[in-house]
């Protein structure tokens, strides 16, 4: 059973937690709209039309007689440096493969994907656990959906500013026992009746709502599991009689001193110690009332966080993907090709103005339209006298469209850094082999920056895995 100060503490947690939680939600709205982007849901982003109504792109685009059209550039963009980073990883495969020596995490297809979230997002998150799954005991690490992440606010880039951070589990009832009931069938019996009290109907939990901190879809059970930063007193200690080192609670300062007393009256070395405050990371699992589950410091060798974050790029503490600084250029591409398409299915291609007085006795106008050549029309009417049958063949008007296409496209392989050189795309017999890698050399730069904030991640990741 909890004690009094547990339960409260258990509520201040969860109530920290949720303010975390929420203080995020404008990100996680962010990342959402860029992962539409990325995987082809363009026109979904809302607008207010000329009667002031709220409408998404797409029916905006409708009722205005066009068929939106999507070019993915962003798609490809996201591609390319994952490819890119594979084929390094390839090349200078040694750092994951000390990492991860028994190839239980296959940390080349997880950092892949990371990376990919990276790009879109601009966060990456790893937990590391040492524990026993169905494919075998050791350190595994966990890629962590920022859908599901929360974090104090901090500013330091390398997260040395962190005071909490948790994530959201939804497990089944019996993960839930076999977690935390510790072979206790009153235990397993309390638990069981505090889910079924807490238990919500999924017709009102959105998927991607933000007031669904506390509940579980699906029938699961919601279990929060919160990390904090801590201070906590105790003694450091160390023993010349047995050469070994140690803390102690502060609680055990009497029997450390009745150990001394008694090596003093047979003349041997005494226990050194010295008082000092420690910081200490401190893991509580929440159900969403507070209660608290279980609790454990950390299992690293040096008592951190078992968590890589990376938050890209973190000035004045704000995250901005490469897909953000994008998305403009894809919105406009998308339209421009769109008027493009308008522009052509509404100018005349092939239509016959035909004089009705021209028209044979007995045969149909299919028959004349049959006769011409498809696709074209056929259109009836009363001409001047002497008039004859002629055709309107008019060109698509030039607006400059196809050159705004070009420049945006440009536009974004410019603001990007993912031009054709990075795209491995072929290029003229004409370029020289030397040339051709100093522009892949070049083009590489623009995207230094973000793949050495990755790799900065991944050697966190490593040390990590290394001390659990």
């Amino acid at each position: 059973m909890m004690t009094n100060d547990e339960s409260a503490r258990g509520r201040m947690l969860i109530e920290a937690a949720r303010n975390a939680w929420l203080r995020m939600a404008p990100l996680r709205e962010r990342r959402r709209r860029y992962c539409r982007y990325t995987y082809g849901d363009q026109w979904s982003d809302t607008s207010v039309d000329r009667d002031n109504r709220t409408v998404t792109e797409d029916e905006e685009a409708r009722r205005a007689g066009c068929k939106p059209l999507t070019n993915n550039l962003i798609r490809r963009m996201v591609k390319a440096v994952v490819g890119r980073f594979r084929m390094e990883r390839l090349e200078n495969p040694d750092p994951t493969h000390r990492a991860d020596p028994t190839g239980l995490n296959r940390l080349d297809e997880l950092d892949s994907r990371t990376l990919e979230e990276f790009l879109i997002s601009g966060m990456a998150i790893h937990r590391i656990c040492r524990e026993r799954r169905p494919a075998g005991y050791g350190v595994w690490a966990d890629n962590i959906s920022p859908d599901r992440f929360f974090v104090s606010s901090f500013a330091d880039p390398r997260g040395c500013d962190i005071e909490m951070a948790g994530v959201l589990h939804d497990m089944s009832m019996a993960e839930v026992l076999m977690r935390f009931a510790q072979g206790s069938a009153r235990k397993a019996a309390s638990l069981r009746k505090l889910y079924a009290a807490q238990a919500v109907p999924d017709m009102f939990i959105s998927e991607h709502s933000d007031e669904s901190f506390g509940h579980a879809r699906d029938g699961r059970c919601r279990v929060i599991e919160v990390w904090t930063l801590e201070c906590r007193q105790r003694l450091r200690c160390h023993d010349p009689l047995t050469s070994t080192f140690g803390f102690l609670p502060v609680s055990d300062s009497c029997m450390l001193k009745k150990r001394n007393a008694s090596r003093r009256r047979r003349r041997l070395p005494l226990v050194e110690s010295r008082y000092e405050v420690a910081p200490v990371w401190r893991c509580r699992c929440l159900t969403p009332d507070g209660t608290v589950l279980d609790s454990y410091d950390s299992p690293l060798a040096n008592g951190s966080l078992p968590y890589a974050i990376k938050m890209y790029p973190m000035v004045d503490g704000t995250v901005h993907s490469l897909v953000e600084d994008v998305i403009g250029q894809q919105k406009y591409v998308n339209r421009l090709i769109t008027l493009m398409d308008h522009i052509m299915g509404v100018s005349a291609k092939g239509a016959l103005l035909f004089p009705l007085e021209c028209k044979e006795e007995g045969r149909s106008w299919k028959t004349y339209t049959d006769l011409w050549a498809t696709p074209g029309a056929v259109i009836p009417y009363h001409p001047y006298d002497g008039a004859e049958p002629h055709q309107v063949s008019s060109p698509a008007a030039d607006i400059g469209a196809r050159e705004m296409l070009l420049t945006q496209i440009q536009l974004f392989e410019d603001i990007s850094g993912v031009n054709s050189p990075l795209m491995g795309k072929a290029v003229s017999g004409a370029v020289g082999a030397e040339r051709y890698e100093s522009e892949l050399r070049n083009s590489a730069v623009s995207i230094l920056d973000l793949m050495q904030t990755f790799a900065d991640f991944t050697a966190t990741r490593n040390r990590l895995m290394a001390l659990a």
